[in-house]
């Protein structure tokens, strides 16, 4: 069963589990999940163990509210994205800037490698990063289908599916490896987006000539 987090809606309360994640952040972020006990975080945030459990039913409950927040912010940044593409020769280049941005968010929170890696690492929480990874691209597929006539649901879904979850292993391998190599495996993904992209572009204009 998923252990689901108490989250309250009293400000006071509120402002004590955010203490709670930004601490359980920090420490699970530097160490993993593993090296980390749930005591040592209600003491680092200094709170008891019993008011941690409260909130928090285990340490899957409080990475899944931390993953919760990540994937939240991703969401929005990925539809901030997506609503300014408005055509074709937009769309080409999407690949490109969504690259950008996720390896951004990733260098501007270190921590975050070692967090994924936790998600990925408890089977309750995989279902909830693969529910976000269908969340994100359903807007890439709504994107295509407005920006690419001629092209059906089935066409975009698979190449979505595949990059929203595929950019986040690829983005964490290039920050694990030496400043040249992983300024190369970026470049590597950013060119095979661009084709895949321009395949897509091509079969809507395809498509348009035939009708």
């Amino acid at each position: 069963m998923k252990q689901e987090p108490r989250i309250p809606v009293q400000s006071r309360s509120r402002e004590r589990v955010d203490m709670i994640l930004k601490t359980a952040r920090d420490l699970i972020g530097k160490r993993g999940i593993d090296a980390v006990s749930m005591r040592e975080i209600a003491q680092s945030a200094r709170i008891q163990i019993g008011s941690l459990y409260q909130y928090f039913p285990g340490k899957n409950s409080l990475l899944l509210a931390i993953m919760r927040e990540y994937y939240d912010r991703i969401n929005e940044g990925t539809k901030t994205l997506l609503e300014s593409v408005r055509n074709a020769e937009e769309f080409e280049s999407l690949g490109e800037k969504a690259l950008i941005q996720f390896a951004e968010f990733f260098q501007k929170d270190p921590a975050l490698a070692n967090l994924w890696a936790g998600a990925r690492a408890v089977p309750e929480l995989i279902t909830e990063d693969n529910l976000d990874t269908h969340r994100n691209a359903e807007l890439i597929v709504k994107t295509g289908l407005r920006c690419l006539p001629g092209l059906k649901e089935n066409d975009l879904r698979p190449f979505a599916l595949y990059t929203c979850h595929t950019m986040g292993t690829l983005v964490r391998f290039a920050n694990e490896l030496d400043s040249q190599q992983g300024k190369a495996v970026l470049e590597e993904c950013r060119q095979i987006l661009r084709l895949r992209l321009k395949s897509l572009v091509d079969l809507s204009k395809s498509r348009r000539r035939k009708k």
